[in-house]
């Protein structure tokens, strides 16, 4: 599949913004496409116009697909079809196909999740895979497709506004060799219509957050479903502590893995001031053997001599709560699905996230982990009716993500035990002896 077909002054059909001449003249170099950018910068109307170039050349076989699709309607079909009868192409529109009469090209439009699975039915022998509001498209499903689009010289194209910066289909493939990235906007592209930008300038007026995604095609910092400002875990990583240090005080908090290829984690918060904390380490270990796992958080214990420490008791991890209990009398259990201390929480586990948020907000908490942050991006809430919050369950997180927060989860109930719990126990640990006051001072930036 090549383009070295097309004439070199430009067909009529192939009059796109020259910032995308890149999709044109180096398609053959690369596998994956990645074009992004905000409203009116004829990202879809210019792909489609290339597919449409490129099949009434060649004999290919073109999937236009999207994460659902309940209707063809939804799809890029229409563009496709205006396009056809505006420029008098020779091809034939069905009702849930096209195809080019003469090449025998053929145009397909797919949903690739049916009934809450992933289907790659109908993607075999893809020649082009193009996908539009790629955005979202989640990691699971394009974990599955990638490797499913693998006949010689075979492409995926991707259009997008990314909504929020964790995006699955930005993180996998940009930045990567084999793939064209191409960001536009309405003010890259020489066709957009008037009557867009006076409507862009309103928005600016109106918002210049809301511009800025929507016409700008820049990612958003918070979405009413996800529970963290991204702007604030960015900054979570660089606070400067300020104010008197302490020293000597600490919390171990472990995330007990409940199978299905979650891990089990331990975290480390210290003190650094009086109301600054540290997330010092993380450990994180995957063994079937409950056992082993006991014996890795008594080691902690004993390696870290924490001032107060809180393990996860919550369904498979009670009996190993139980065991530690004799090894660490003072152990906290963390029950996720247990009374809230919070009137607008659900449950503990939204409890101890609200607490990590308010932490995370008000720059009392410094992340320095990337893996750790990326999972605090992907906690999802829903509200209920009397205005509780809930957070979105592990499992639909991984399924949507293809990764597990354990980390964050660990994180969260050490924040917890700080806010809920420390100072309230005995701790017979050395460190807990030696809480002191340093008189550093720092200037808070």
């Amino acid at each position: 599949m090549t383009v070295d077909a097309l004439p070199i002054g430009l067909p009529p059909i192939l009059n796109i913004p020259p910032k995308l001449y890149p999709l044109i003249t180096e398609f053959d170099k690369y596998k994956y496409f990645v074009i992004e950018g905000g409203r009116g910068s004829a990202k879809s109307q210019s792909v489609c116009r290339l597919l449409l170039c490129l099949a009434d050349r060649q004999r290919l076989r073109i999937v236009c697909g999207r994460e659902t699709q309940n209707t063809i309607e939804e799809s890029v079909y229409t563009i496709l079809k205006d396009i056809i009868f505006e420029n008098d192409l020779y091809f034939e529109v069905q009702k849930s196909r096209i195809f080019q009469r003469e090449t025998e090209a053929d145009f397909l439009f797919k949903g690739f999740r049916e009934q809450g699975l992933i289907s790659i039915k109908g993607l075999e022998g893809t020649d082009i895979l193009y996908i539009d509001e790629a955005q979202s498209i989640t990691k699971p499903t394009l974990d599955v497709i990638i490797p499913t689009i693998r006949k010689n010289q075979s492409k995926i194209i991707f259009t997008m506004n990314r909504f929020l910066r964790n995006d699955a289909v930005f993180e996998t493939l940009v930045g990567r060799k084999d793939c064209l990235h191409i960001r536009i906007n309405y003010d890259d592209n020489p066709h957009c219509p008037h009557t867009l930008k006076v409507e862009a300038e309103e928005c600016r007026v109106r918002s210049e957050k809301d511009y800025k995604h929507i016409w700008m095609g820049e990612p958003l910092d918070k979405d009413e479903d996800y529970l963290f400002n991204f702007a604030k875990l960015d900054k979570a990583q660089n606070i400067a502590f300020y104010g008197d240090a302490f020293e000597g005080q600490s919390v171990m908090s472990v995330d007990l893995a409940g199978g299905g290829g979650d891990q089990c984690v331990a975290s480390l918060l210290k003190r650094k001031t009086a109301t600054q904390w540290e997330l010092a380490e993380q450990r994180s270990w995957s063994d079937a053997d409950t056992d082993a796992s006991i014996g890795r958080v008594v080691a902690f214990n004993s390696l870290w001599l924490p001032t107060c420490a809180i393990v996860d008791k919550g369904g498979l991890g009670l009996p190993m709560f139980c065991t530690l209990s004799k090894s660490i009398p003072t152990l906290i259990g963390f029950d996720g699905a247990g009374s809230s201390n919070l009137a607008n929480a659900v449950n503990q586990r939204a409890d101890g996230y609200l607490t990590l948020k308010e932490f995370i907000d008000n720059e009392w908490l410094q992340i320095k982990g990337k893996e750790v942050i990326r999972q605090l991006e992907s906690i999802k809430i829903k509200r209920r009716a009397n205005g509780q919050i809930l957070i979105i369950e592990k499992k639909l997180i991984k399924d949507e993500c293809g990764r597990s927060p354990d980390d964050a989860d660990s994180l969260m109930m050490g924040v917890y035990a700080i806010r809920y719990f420390l100072g309230k126990i005995p701790n017979n640990n050395q460190s807990s002896q030696n809480v002191r006051r340093v008189n550093i001072r720092g200037d808070r930036k």
